[in-house]
């Protein structure tokens, strides 16, 4: 059903969700799988020197973290999970590669936040299931 699964993976509660259910997806439909981390643009000004440095010495840390996690869940699922990163508004740079790389369904988690909070600046999943052009699964976890 599905060949190109694309999820969005941060470590959240969430997103550990939408990774096993990918997983599970992708080893069901023999489909390639993609974990993708989006990072929000650093400043390019700032008070501090070495600021910048530190937050994308930080962020490369982080990541490297996420794909140990996703490198285990391939593991326990007898499959291969390729890793990306992405910069820029998660919601916007997701449906971009998403669409570029031609993928077939989008995988997300639910994000924790109060239903008042996402209904005023609105969910990354909702925003990301509003201008996909092709399926989008949203794990809540």
């Amino acid at each position: 059903m599905y060949r190109k699964i694309l999820v969005g993976y941060d470590g959240s509660k969430g997103g550990r969700a939408a990774l096993r259910r990918a997983a599970v997806m992708a080893r069901e439909f023999n489909a390639q799988l993609t974990a993708l981390w989006v990072r929000e643009p650093l400043p390019r000004y700032t008070d501090l020197p070495g600021e910048p440095e530190s937050e994308a010495e930080a962020a490369d840390e982080y990541f490297q973290e996420r794909q140990k996690e996703v490198a285990e869940v391939a593991a326990q699922h007898g499959i291969q999970i390729a890793c990306e990163t992405g910069r820029g508004h998660p919601a916007k740079t997701i449906v971009k590669i998403a669409d570029e790389g031609r993928y077939d369904l989008i995988v997300v988690g639910h994000s924790d936040h109060s239903e008042l909070w996402g209904r005023l600046l609105g969910d990354t999943a909702d925003r990301i299931s509003d201008h996909a052009h092709c399926s989008v699964l949203i794990v809540k976890s």
